[in-house]
């Protein structure tokens, strides 16, 4: 199972996000993701909604908790996430976390335009 995860500043677009996905998606040859994971806090958003509609993918709302429970695992790090949410890494967390126990990063961290993806492969449950 492929999964997405995404982090977006206020302003961001949602065709800057589709454009990223699509980008990341293409680099770790898959054709469409299973689902795209976000952190719970974002939940008044509809960016994420606009993103899953496309690939016809479940929005995963991932929690703080399990935000910090894989920061581990996360490969890139953001001094300024940090001070704004309490983790370093929420685009790989959120993909890692929705891709299950075990999870593996296909794809690190992506940036464009306030939008940031990564991918991971995993067998959710």
């Amino acid at each position: 199972m492929i999964v997405v995860g995404m982090g977006w500043q206020s302003a961001a677009l949602a065709e800057h996000a589709l454009e990223l996905v699509a980008q990341s998606l293409c680099m770790v040859g898959a054709c469409a993701p299973d689902y795209i994971a976000v952190p719970d806090f974002k939940n008044a958003d509809t960016l994420p909604h606009s993103v899953a509609r496309r690939w016809g993918a479940g929005v995963l709302w991932i929690t703080h908790t399990q935000l910090q429970q894989v920061q581990a695992a996360c490969h890139t790090a953001s001094p300024t996430v940090m001070r704004h949410v309490g983790v370093a890494s929420v685009a790989e967390a959120c993909a890692l976390a929705g891709a299950g126990d075990g999870a593996r990063l296909c794809l690190t961290r992506q940036v464009l335009r306030g939008v940031t993806c990564a991918v991971a492969e995993g067998d959710r449950k």
